[in-house]
């Protein structure tokens, strides 16, 4: 699919990924409209409807969702699915009524996947297991997605293809503890504690989870990228390949932020499911993509970018 000068919408696009999906669309030369939740509370049907009846998209890129880390989990999951699971069926019921779309792309989550998997996830395995406990409500939403992709498909013929993505990060994250991942949520924690002077840093569980993170500039590129040459049925994984645990991820962080002083492991708290990286041999045979943003890289210049946003808030308070 050629992008110059199509007419691309992006649900979620004001958000973290979502900005990144924009650029990269816009980059490529699409004519990119944003659906802002402000304007149109997808939760209800007609926005649905009158979002597409605005923007009149040939391709939709579906990005929005109620997300958070492991903590907003268990504060919201209720809201978590509801909002997730309506959203999502909203958008393919109006995305198959629309005749003037010829494609939608839903942006999946790694969260869909089984909790107990040994070895990276390949996307055969979405059904083979329960979700873990920590993601069940935000997971189960993913994996409704891509049986109503599925379904769609066969009953409407919709052009309709989902991604999934691992976890990400980079700046213009959400950097609020309650509702940030966990790449977010650490950047927080080691540039405000560098910043003020303190000697500890706590960070939830034990360290042992391993995890992979990808850049989302090079996700907003896998993603143009799929939109323009897949259109198969089947899943497919966007991620790096490359097992991070979280112990390794701090290490990092203690060396980009200049921390000095001793990090304390908060056991009480959850690590989540303690595998979890994708297969990605799928989208480097099908499409000849691999990520380019070395983890250290991508967490340099996350934390140059969030030192700038606390500067500017010093600035202006």
């Amino acid at each position: 699919m050629e992008l110059k000068n199509k007419r691309v919408t992006v649900t979620g696009g004001a958000g973290f990924l979502g900005s990144y999906i924009v650029e990269a669309f816009q980059e490529a030369g699409a004519i990119v409209h944003v659906a802002r939740s402000k304007d149109f509370n997808l939760v209800d049907i007609g926005n649905v409807r009158k979002m597409l009846k605005k923007t009149k998209p040939e391709v939709l890129i579906h990005a929005a969702a109620n997300v958070g880390g492991i903590g907003y989990n268990r504060l919201y999951p209720a809201d978590i699915f509801f909002d997730n699971v309506m959203i999502t069926g909203n958008v393919l019921k109006v995305a198959a009524e629309t005749t003037s779309l010829e494609k939608l792309v839903i942006v999946g989550s790694s969260c869909a996947y089984p909790g107990e998997v040994t070895g990276r996830l390949q996307e055969h395995q979405l059904l083979e297991g329960a979700l873990h406990p920590s993601v069940e409500c935000y997971g189960f939403s993913k994996r409704a997605a891509v049986i109503g992709s599925k379904t769609y498909r066969e009953q409407y013929n919709l052009n309709s293809i989902v991604l999934m993505i691992t976890n990400l990060y980079g700046p213009r994250d959400k950097m609020d503890p309650t509702e940030s991942h966990v790449v977010a949520a650490l950047i927080d924690k080691f540039v405000r504690a560098v910043r003020s002077g303190e000697d500890t840093v706590t960070v939830w569980g034990t360290g042992k989870a391993v995890r992979e993170f990808l850049y989302a500039g090079d996700c907003a590129d896998a993603i143009r990228l799929a939109t323009q040459s897949y259109d198969k049925p089947d899943l497919l994984n966007i991620g790096t390949g490359i097992d991070t645990s979280i112990k390794q991820l701090v290490e990092l962080l203690v060396e980009v932020t200049q921390f000095k002083g001793e990090i304390v492991w908060d056991r009480s708290k959850p690590d989540g499911a303690m595998l979890k990286v994708l297969d990605v041999s799928k989208i480097k045979e099908e499409l000849n993509w691999e990520s380019t943003t070395a983890l250290r890289d991508g967490l340099a210049k996350s934390v140059e970018w969030y030192h700038t946003v606390l500067d500017s808030e010093q600035t202006t308070a």
